[in-house]
């Protein structure tokens, strides 16, 4: 009698939405919650602490730089364990990673203190988001990869809100610890509950352990209905384990085109995004919009966010990179209205919030194509340094943005080079539909020797 052979990415690619894929999305979700929290204690702390502490405004700036390095090392390093240990500690250990010493943080006593814990609490927070990529991506239905990496995303925004509320509650009564403490306590909670739910990738586990019991347990809960003989085995067509992983790996074969692509995108897109989000508020009121309308305008602009992240996420399972490309388009003509056009202080908080929405929706769609380029065995490799890239981005925008107002530069100039990067986003974004991924499972790789 033939061995049943199995095919797990074919398996997995012709499934219905179920239970394993809701409870993966879900834990997911929380985790990039969680991520957002631990990401704004330290930004809705700031002032408590300034004045706790008797620190000039300019002292924190070194803590979030120090933040800002955190993210960027942290992405390529858990993308790393995330390859060499699976999804899900890459994901438990990033959620202690940003845990443990946010809830240090609380008992800190001074600015080193609090400058090495954030470090560390960025090393998590960067490193969640990887893992999480590459999880939901080889989980998800064929159809819903991108919709699920995008809409998860959004609970890194409401963490971020949360946060702000929390402190709302906390601060004034029991001081800025509390919240370094609470979220801190939070994320170890999490952190248990994941060990004793979350599963790994079957994609994983089939490029790694393809022999193991827990494969079959794991695929027997993905397909109920699937008749399991004895002997079945288990494969992904064209797959094989890298050995060792070198960067090199990421440019072989068809890679040697997408990847440089890829970090050209998440590099130019956070140089624009990161910028708005930045100066949005400042921008509006050096063109003559009323404190209160500006500050509101940031706000309508991360619902507006959450609005195009729902919009973008089936448009982009569908049509791919060509998706961020238009949207980024939108995006690059809100802010040339917002430049050229003679706009009443409301039509420019409306203008300024689509900006926003638009900025958002492109920043996370990215996210939500990556891992579709890169193979199991190095996927969480290919998305941590493509999102390293587009850490690297987030540190010179929003410098080059303060120069660009100090310089008393008109309105209209402004705008033209906050949406330069856009333009290259959108050339990049329209290559990568060129090279959206096959068809089948995923490309070859061959063995690191």
């Amino acid at each position: 009698m033939a061995t049943q052979n199995i095919d797990v990415g074919e398996l997995l690619d012709g499934l219905k939405l179920g239970r394993l894929h809701i409870v993966v999305f879900t834990l997911c979700f929380i985790a990039l919650f969680l991520d957002g929290m631990d990401f704004g204690t330290v930004l809705v702390a700031a002032p408590a602490i300034l004045r706790d502490w008797h620190l000039p405004q300019n002292a924190m700036g070194i803590i979030f730089g120090a933040g800002n390095l955190g993210l960027l090392i942290g992405a390529v390093v858990f993308g790393k364990i995330g390859d060499r240990y699976g999804r899900r500690i890459g994901i438990i250990a990033g959620v202690l990673t940003y845990s443990l010493p946010a809830l240090a943080t609380g008992f800190a006593t001074d600015t080193t203190q609090l400058l090495i814990l954030r470090c560390l609490t960025a090393l998590g927070i960067g490193g969640v988001v990887p893992n999480a990529i590459a999880l939901l991506n080889e989980s998800a239905p064929k159809h819903l990869r991108a919709s699920f990496v995008i809409v998860s995303l959004i609970g890194t925004s409401l963490g971020a809100a949360a946060v702000g509320a929390l402190a709302a509650a906390t601060i004034p009564r029991y001081g800025w610890p509390a919240v370094f403490i609470i979220v801190g306590a939070l994320g170890v909670v999490l952190s248990l509950l994941l060990y004793a739910v979350l599963p790994e990738s079957i994609r994983y586990l089939t490029l790694t352990a393809p022999t193991s019991p827990r494969l079959r347990r794991m695929v027997e809960r993905a397909a109920p209905g699937l008749a399991l003989a004895p002997d079945a085995r288990f494969h992904l067509e064209q797959q094989q384990k890298v050995a060792k992983f070198n960067i090199a790996i990421l440019f072989r074969g068809k890679l040697s085109v997408a990847t440089p692509l890829l970090w050209c995108a998440y590099f130019v897109e956070a140089l624009t995004f990161f910028t708005i989000l930045s100066w949005s508020v400042v921008l509006l009121r050096n063109a003559g919009v009323s404190p209160a309308m500006a500050a509101l305008a940031f706000a309508y602009g991360g619902i507006g966010s959450i609005i195009a992240h729902l919009i973008l996420a089936r448009l982009v399972d569908k049509f791919g990179a060509t998706m961020i490309a238009i949207a980024a388009l939108l995006a690059i003509a809100a802010l040339l209205c917002l430049g050229y056009l003679a706009l009443s202080p409301m039509a420019m908080v409306a203008m300024m919030v689509l900006v926003i929405a638009l900025a958002g929706g492109t920043h996370d769609s990215l996210n939500g194509i990556v891992g579709q380029f890169y193979p199991t065995s190095i996927r969480g490799n290919g998305v941590g340094y493509a999102s390293g890239f587009g850490r690297l981005g987030a540190i010179p925008g929003p410098v080059i943005g303060g120069f660009l107002l100090s310089a008393a530069l008109p309105f209209s100039t402004v705008m033209n080079i906050i949406a330069i990067p856009y333009v290259l986003l959108v050339i990049v974004c329209f290559m990568l539909s060129r090279r959206r991924p096959s068809e089948s499972d995923e490309p070859v790789i061959a063995p690191a020797t």
